[in-house]
């Protein structure tokens, strides 16, 4: 097993946190859904070394070469409505921002739940939720990934102008992945803390000023159009507000890419 897997579980063990860990999975979220569907509490993380079939959003494949990124998935089963779940997901990229922002600077979100460096991709996440039985609520999985120990010659040539890594954002030659997920799950444990004790409104005021400020313009990337126009607010269902420039009417957007 990859030495960095290895202390990463070490370090797991060492906090207590109900933790799997795999040279290579097909995707830890599945994993996750599998041991929820078996019984696991919450609170389970799966990691990977690496994933043969990783998933990013709309649908998206995500890249990863063994041992050099972070991979792991968080199985939640949260006391607050189906419709603000998504903020978890945006509370999940601002742990990793904070805990990235600890050894490189200009870490910034975009939303969704993008993590960045100066504009370039550093991390995402992947929100997926599954009635596993009749009459429960559904549970929550939060996957992640983060590109760590990248060189720039690492990435394939159509990820090199828009992705990169904690170790090329730092200029270290080496990032230690169980430090960096330790620091990851310290500032999560703080917004769920925020979330399932004072609700979903507690968690927005936390997230808020991770975003731009109200009344940035900002532009709203669709499957078929694009939204560009004032930004209002983030809602407790984790959803943008916008007031489209051309129309002037207000939009409420659940999905898309900021651009």
């Amino acid at each position: 097993m990859d030495p960095d897997l290895l202390r990463t579980a070490r370090v797991m063990r060492f906090l207590g946190v109900p933790a799997e860990v795999h040279d290579s999975l097909g995707s830890t979220n599945d994993e996750a859904f599998r041991r929820a569907q078996e019984g696991a509490p919450e609170g389970l993380v799966v990691l990977a070394g690496h994933q043969t079939s990783g998933k990013g959003r709309l649908g998206r494949t995500w890249f990863d070469e063994p041992g050099q990124s972070l991979m792991f998935s968080i199985l939640l089963k949260p006391p607050i409505p189906l419709h603000s779940y998504p903020l978890l997901s945006l509370a999940l990229a601002s742990s990793i921002a904070w805990a990235a922002a600890d050894i490189a600077s200009e870490i910034t979100i975009k939303w969704p739940n993008d993590v960045l460096h100066r504009g370039k991709k550093l991390s995402g996440v992947l929100a997926e939720s599954r009635a596993l039985r009749p009459g429960e609520p559904p549970v929550l999985v939060l996957g992640a990934g983060v590109n760590v120990n990248y060189h720039p010659r690492d990435f394939p040539r159509e990820f090199r102008e828009s992705a990169t890594s904690l170790c090329i954002a730092s200029g270290e030659g080496h990032v230690e992945m169980g430090w960096l997920f330790s620091g990851i799950l310290m500032h999560f444990v703080r917004e769920l803390d925020a979330a399932y004790g004072g609700g979903p409104g507690a968690l927005l005021e936390r997230l808020r000023p991770q975003l731009p400020e109200p009344g940035t313009r900002v532009r709203i990337a669709l499957a078929d159009r694009a939204v560009e126009g004032e930004l209002l607010e983030l809602t407790e269902t984790g959803a943008l507000r916008v007031r489209d420039r051309a129309s002037g009417l207000v939009e409420t957007l659940t999905a898309g890419v900021m651009e």
